[in-house]
C-alpha cells in the first residue's frame, strides 16, 4: 500500500529539495582548462570590499561576521543575552559563525533570531542558534513570502539560481559573490530554516534589560523586509535594501517584482534615523553620520533616476528594449563605488520596472501578432545564406571581437532549429567559446557566473539535483496548504484529459480536509468541502499531519507509516493510484 503514497512523496519531495539549493552556487577548486581573465574592478572589490571571513565589532552592543558566507550575521549583545540577526544560509556556515563570534564577541545565550527578510541565504542556518523556545522574530509578510518563492517555480528557480551564483564555475573565475562569499551548495543542503514564531507588522520594540531593539518594516529587495535600528548604538543594521553595488532591482534566477518604489521609501526612512553606523547583511559597514547620509540618499537617488528615466522614456513611446540600452546613471552617481554594476545591473532593471507598471507588450504594433520564434529564426538563417553561413559569420566576428554579434548570431541559429547531427554539436562549442569570452569583459557576478555556468552545461549537460536535509522543527511548522500549493502545476494534463475524479486527503488531528480533483487536464484543489460538482472520490486517504509532512520532507517513509498503522485509506488503492500516477514525479 506504499505506492500510491510514495508517488505522490516523490513529487513534494522533489519540488522541495530544491528550497535550499536553490540559487546556491558550490565552492571548487579551479576547473581544468583556461581561466577567464577577472577584471580588475571586480577582483579589488571581492579583496576589499567581501574581504577575508572577520568578525568586526561595529558599536558598544553590536557585532558583525563579514565574509564567512553569502550574507553577513550580526549579534547585538544584551544584559539578557545575544541577539542573533540572519543566521546564515545553512548548518555548517552557520557553526563557523557561531565559532568566530563566540571567539570574538561577549559571550551569553541566545535570547532571540531575527530575519531580515526570507532569502535563505538569511534564515537557513537558524537552527543552530535558535535552541528550542528562543523567538524568532520577522515582518508578518515573510511566511507566505518564503512558501510562495519557494514551491510553485522552484525547479526553474533553481536553474536559474545555480547559473546566477556559477554552480560549477570555479573561484578563479568568480572569486566571489559581489554581495558576500560565494555559497557552497554541499553546505546548503545541511538545512537549519526554521519559520518565525513572532511576526509584526509596521514596527516592533524589543527590550532585552534596558538594551532597546526596534524592528521596523521596510520593503525593499523583498515585500517582507525590515531594518533594524539600536538607539544606544546610534546603529542601523540594513538588511538588504542597500550594500556596495548597483542594488539587484531584478535578480536574473527568477522573482515576483521587486517594490521598487518601496525602496526608495526605505532608504528614506533609514536616513531619518541619522545612524553613526551602519550594517547591511552584505559587503562592509559604514561609519560616520555625515558619510552614511551621503551614500545612503545617492543610493536611493540611483534607484530613483532609474525608476522616474523609465516613467519618462515610457511616456515618451519609446519601448522597453530601447529604453535598456538608452538608460544610464548621471556621471555624479555613475563614478560612485557603491554603485558599480556588480551585482544589479541597470538594463535590467530597466526591463523589470517597465513590465511591473506596463507590463510585457511596450506599445509597439509588431509585436502583438509575431511570427514564432522558431519560424522567424529558420527564415533569418535561410536569409543570411543558411546554418554553415551563420555559423561562419559567428567564428569571424568572434576572432574580431564582436563577441556580443557573435552570441546574438549562434542563439538565432540555435532558435531556428537548423542546426542538427554534427552541426549541433559544432554549435554547442562555438556558443560556449562565445559565452566565456562574453563572460571575460563582465564584471558583474551574476551575469558573468550565468555565462560560465551555462558554459558547463553545454560541455557537461544540466548539474544533478541534490536533496536536502531539513530540521524536524521547520518540517512540522509548513502549512499543509503550502504543500498541495505545488500539486496542480505537477498533472500531466496528456495523462488527464476527459478524466473527472477526486480524492481526498484527511488530517483528522488538525481538522484540515483537501479535496484533489482533475478534471479534463486542470488539478483543482480546495480546502474543506468539496465544491459542487466535484465527483465522489476514488478514495480518502487519512493521517496526521505532522505524518504527512514528515513523509513528504523524507524523514519517515510510507511503508514505515503503514507498518505503524499511522496510514488509513479509505477506497480502492487501485484507483487511487491511478489518479495519483497522473502526476509527474520529479
Amino acid at each position: 500500500m506504499d505506492l500510491p503514497l510514495s508517488r505522490l512523496t516523490l513529487v513534494m519531495v522533489a519540488l522541495w529539495a530544491a528550497l535550499l539549493v536553490a540559487g546556491c552556487g558550490q565552492e571548487q577548486a579551479p576547473a581544468k582548462g583556461e581561466s577567464v581573465a577577472t577584471p580588475q574592478m571586480l577582483a579589488e572589490h571581492c579583496e576589499k570590499i567581501i574581504g577575508p571571513p572577520r568578525v568586526e565589532r561595529i558599536s558598544e552592543h553590536v557585532w558583525a561576521a563579514i565574509g564567512f558566507d553569502l550574507a553577513n550575521t550580526v549579534l547585538i549583545h544584551t544584559p539578557e543575552g545575544n541577539v542573533i540577526v540572519d543566521p546564515a544560509m545553512s548548518r555548517p556556515r552557520a557553526r563557523a559563525i557561531k565559532k568566530a563570534l563566540v571567539a570574538k564577541a561577549p559571550p551569553g545565550p541566545v535570547v532571540a533570531v531575527i530575519y531580515t527578510h526570507s532569502h535563505i541565504d538569511h534564515v537557513g542556518g537558524a537552527a543552530e542558534f535558535a535552541k528550542p523556545g528562543v523567538p524568532i522574530w520577522a515582518t508578518a509578510e515573510l511566511p507566505e513570502h518564503l512558501m510562495k518563492q519557494y514551491s510553485l517555480f522552484v525547479p526553474i528557480e533553481s536553474l536559474r539560481g545555480g547559473r546566477q551564483f556559477g554552480r560549477r564555475v570555479s573561484l578563479a573565475d568568480v572569486p566571489c559573490s559581489a554581495i558576500g562569499r560565494r555559497p557552497d551548495l554541499a553546505a546548503a543542503l545541511d538545512s537549519g530554516l526554521l519559520l518565525p514564531t513572532h511576526t509584526f507588522s509596521g514596527k516592533q520594540v524589543l527590550d532585552f534589560d534596558g538594551v532597546k531593539i526596534e524592528l521596523v518594516e521596510a520593503h525593499g529587495e523583498t515585500h517582507d523586509q525590515l531594518f533594524i535600528w539600536v538607539p544606544s548604538d546610534k546603529t542601523l543594521i540594513a538588511g538588504d535594501n542597500f550594500y556596495w553595488t548597483f542594488p539587484n532591482l531584478y535578480t536574473v534566477r527568477g522573482t515576483s517584482p521587486r517594490p521598487v518604489s518601496d525602496w526608495i521609501k526605505s532608504l528614506d526612512a533609514m536616513r531619518r534615523f541619522e545612524p553613526e553606523h551602519l550594517v547591511p547583511n552584505h559587503t562592509q559597514p559604514l561609519h560616520g553620520r555625515e558619510k552614511i547620509n551621503t551614500i545612503l540618499t545617492n543610493y536611493r537617488d540611483g534607484i530613483q533616476w532609474v525608476r522616474d528615466s523609465v516613467v519618462r522614456g515610457a511616456n515618451q513611446g519609446k519601448d522597453v528594449d530601447t529604453l535598456a540600452q538608452e538608460i544610464k546613471l548621471p556621471p555624479h552617481l555613475a563614478k560612485l563605488p557603491y554603485l558599480k554594476e556588480l551585482y544589479g545591473q541597470i538594463d535590467w532593471s530597466v526591463k523589470a520596472i517597465y513590465n511591473n507598471h506596463l507590463g510585457w507588450f511596450d506599445g509597439r504594433a509588431d509585436r502583438l501578432y509575431p511570427v514564432a520564434p522558431a519560424r522567424a529564426a529558420a527564415g533569418e538563417v535561410e536569409l543570411m545564406g543558411g546554418a554553415d553561413k551563420v555559423m561562419s559569420l559567428a567564428q569571424e566576428a568572434l576572432a574580431q571581437g564582436q563577441v556580443r554579434w557573435a552570441v546574438h548570431l549562434l542563439a538565432k541559429l540555435r532558435d531556428s532549429g537548423l542546426a542538427i547531427g554534427d552541426r549541433a554539436k559544432a554549435l554547442n562549442q562555438a556558443l560556449a567559446q562565445a559565452y566565456t569570452k562574453l563572460a571575460a569583459t563582465v564584471s558583474n557576478t551574476n551575469g558573468r557566473a550565468y555565462l560560465l555556468e551555462t558554459v558547463q552545461e553545454l560541455k557537461q549537460g544540466p548539474a544533478p539535483v541534490a536533496k536536502p536535509k531539513l530540521d524536524p522543527r521547520m518540517v512540522a511548522q509548513v502549512p499543509l496548504e503550502s504543500i498541495f500549493t505545488v500539486m496542480p502545476s505537477k498533472l500531466k494534463p496528456g495523462a488527464a484529459m476527459d478524466v473527472h475524479e477526486s480524492l481526498v486527503f484527511d488530517f483528522p488531528d488538525v481538522k484540515q480536509r483537501y479535496v484533489v480533483t482533475v478534471r479534463n487536464g486542470v488539478a483543482e484543489i480546495t480546502q474543506g468541502d468539496p465544491l459542487p460538482g466535484t465527483p465522489k472520490p476514488v478514495g480518502v486517504v487519512s493521517l496526521k499531519a505532522n505524518d504527512y509532512r514528515q513523509m513528504i520532507f523524507g524523514l519517515v517513509g510510507p511503508v514505515s507509516l503503514y507498518a505503524k498503522g499511522k496510514v488509513d485509506v479509505e477506497g480502492s488503492w487501485l484507483d487511487v493510484l491511478a489518479f495519483l500516477r497522473r502526476f509527474e514525479t520529479s
